[in-house]
């Protein structure tokens, strides 16, 4: 079995759903600390006439120290909310796909009030569901393993009994893999190119959101998110 693993993500882009789509299985890293400094966990980006549209959503900070992405929590949830959907009916509101999109987002929002992890969660699964990808999700609190760096998922991928870990490419520069394969750990890595795709605004910008992908192409989104991935062994 090959498992992959990614921190929780707010509407991530496509090469994120290229490894669920090359893996049996992504682990969901929810019990790490929320980084500091830039970060794509709780922003991405969207296009407009102008070109990229960095969307953020704020998080409670102060006074709360140090936090998992499981702790996090939405600062005035009822007004991000309200500008996030406003966001993409002002840029995708011609999209074929929008209504349905909005609705749902809509719904997700309500469902998960202030809940920062949940509303990862659900808009990951939504995106996964427009696009037809059906590999499931597992969480690193549902395993009950913690821990840190390299050894963290040495021990999550031997739990779930993968023989094989597919990486983003180049990660190999941020960490010393020969532990995993002193583990018996099979190494792959995703290089994501992302092929260009019509677009609404202009020239095409790579590696938007993928809700940006399936509200311009619709579930033949995944089909272009599959052309952009190259495994290297």
């Amino acid at each position: 079995m090959r498992v992959t693993f990614s921190q929780p993500v707010f509407i991530p882009y496509g090469g994120f759903f290229g490894r669920q789509l090359n893996s049996d299985l992504m682990i969901l890293l929810d019990q790490t600390q929320f980084p500091r400094g830039f970060t794509f966990v709780n922003r991405n980006r969207l296009k407009g006439p102008s070109g990229e549209i960095w969307v953020s959503l704020p998080l409670r900070k102060k006074g709360l120290g140090l936090q998992t992405i499981g702790e996090l929590r939405l600062h005035q949830p009822e007004t991000s909310a309200k500008k996030f959907l406003a966001l993409i009916k002002h840029y995708y509101g011609h999209s074929i796909h929008y209504e349905s999109v909005s609705l749902q987002l809509k719904a997700v929002f309500e469902l998960v009030q202030d809940r920062f992890l949940e509303l990862c969660l659900e808009s990951i699964n939504k995106l996964k569901s427009w696009l037809g990808i059906a590999s499931p999700l597992l969480l690193q609190s549902e395993v009950g393993l913690t821990g840190r760096g390299p050894q963290l998922l040495i021990d999550l991928a031997q739990e779930v009994k993968a023989s094989e870990i597919l990486f983003p490419y180049l990660a190999s520069c941020h960490f010393d893999i020969s532990g995993f394969r002193a583990a018996g750990l099979k190494l792959v890595f995703q290089k994501y190119n992302q092929v260009p795709y019509p677009q609404f605004w202009g020239n095409f910008l790579a590696n938007l959101s993928a809700l940006d992908l399936y509200l311009c192409c619709g579930p033949e989104g995944s089909q272009i998110i599959k052309k952009s991935c190259r495994l290297i062994k």
